[in-house]
């Protein structure tokens, strides 16, 4: 994943969304769960991912999983934490994004092809971090636009 750049979205609703998340920051941090209003970007829903940030263990719990990601997974991970994605690999490349949300307080935004546990999943997605009062990042926003994964062809050899 990399920084998000307005230019790069290609997706309408990522846009929108990113556009309302920029909207509702306040001076120079991300807003606060507080400041966002579900309501005002039902056009995402469908899109939308809300991951907790548990600050004292730096630990991420999946509060809402979108039902897309759900079903393209192949299992439910809503109330459970990142440290229980089945698949290796998925959890390392989420880890991985979510660390460096929270460590940089900056949305990253990733569109194309990308490999991993043997699956070709394309897709458009962005993260957008949240703030609490102090500043510190306890909730992101995962937006994706995705496809239904493929398995990787053992021809083409693994990308990852």
């Amino acid at each position: 994943m990399n920084d998000l750049q307005e230019a790069d979205l290609r997706d309408l609703r990522l846009h929108r969304l990113y556009q309302y998340w920029l909207s509702r920051h306040i001076s120079d941090r991300p807003p606060g769960r507080a400041h966002l209003d579900p309501l005002d970007f039902r056009y995402a829903i469908g899109l939308v991912s809300l991951i907790d940030v548990e600050q004292a263990t730096r630990r991420f719990r999946f509060r809402l999983v979108a039902g897309a990601v759900t079903e393209h997974l192949g299992y439910e991970m809503t109330g459970r934490y990142l440290d229980e994605v089945p698949e290796e690999g998925m959890r390392a490349y989420l880890d991985e994004a979510y660390q460096r949300v929270v460590g940089r307080r900056q949305a990253l935004h990733e569109n194309g092809e990308r490999v991993i546990d043997r699956r070709i999943w394309r897709h458009e997605s962005m993260l957008l971090p949240c703030c609490a009062d102090d500043g510190a990042v306890n909730l992101i926003i995962s937006a994706r636009v995705t496809h239904r994964p493929q398995a990787l062809d053992a021809t083409r050899g693994d990308r990852r």
